[in-house]
């Protein structure tokens, strides 16, 4: 039997050999030392997902396109899509939703127009309309396409991009001169309706326009101003009164 040792009779513990520490890690200028949250990493896959529906639209019918089709481009799985949207449509919406962020300011640009010189304002309007239109061609007109087919969410979020520009467009004609073209007949909305019909078209059928030396570009923005601008001139300005 071993013999118990008293506490001055043990032997004093061996000293630990000096462990290197290693230098705290230096931060990234500009990037906290931290992991990404959920949170950020959650708004960078779904940015990730709307970015690949928006290229493969651009080359696509909505009809054509898959949600594996979006996740390839995206490098993420069927079931990551599945955490965000329900099919392809709503991923679209999604990206019709994130445009309304990129919408020119077009209720200032009808509120600078002048109704007794209208021309200029008119153009910086309908020049800005079909700059939008062109940066994001595909997707609205895969919107307009949709809604025409007599889709009720794609139908809702085209009244939604519209809303502003047209209660502005009212807003301008009425404080203008009252009837339009001096015609009780014309409501100022029914007139405000066709002319939004008109610049939608205009921006979808612009790039699809024939070889012609009267149907250019510039033509076409000519012809477009200049109706908007008779129907919205001052009716005494217009009589010469």
């Amino acid at each position: 039997m071993r013999p118990i040792m008293t506490d001055s009779e043990r032997p004093a513990p061996a000293k630990k050999q000096g462990v290197e520490r290693k230098p705290k890690s230096v931060p990234v200028r500009g990037r906290e030392n931290r992991p990404r949250s959920r949170r950020e990493k959650s708004i960078l896959t779904r940015q990730r997902l709307c970015d690949a529906t928006s290229r493969l639209l651009e080359s696509r019918s909505l009809r054509s396109v898959t949600v594996s089709d979006i996740t390839n481009m995206a490098s993420v799985s069927p079931a990551t899509f599945y955490i965000y949207f329900a099919d392809v449509e709503e991923a679209v919406l999604a990206v019709l939703e994130d445009l309304k962020g990129e919408l020119p300011d077009f209720p200032s640009l009808v509120n600078a127009i002048d109704t007794a010189a209208p021309e200029a304002g008119v153009r910086a309007m309908v020049k800005a309309y079909l700059s939008f239109w062109d940066k994001h061609y595909a997707v609205l007109r895969i919107r307009n396409l949709a809604a025409d087919e007599g889709e009720p969410r794609f139908r809702e979020a085209r009244a939604t991009m519209l809303r502003p520009m047209m209660a502005a467009l009212e807003e301008k004609f009425k404080s203008g001169h009252g009837p339009v073209l001096g015609s009780p007949e014309a409501p100022v909305l029914a007139v405000v309706t066709v002319l939004m019909g008109m610049l939608e078209r205009l921006a979808a059928v612009i790039r699809l326009r024939p070889a012609g030396r009267d149907i250019t570009r510039g033509r076409l923005i000519d012809g477009t101003v200049m109706v908007i601008s008779t129907i919205m001139t001052k009716k005494a300005d217009r009589n010469g009164k």
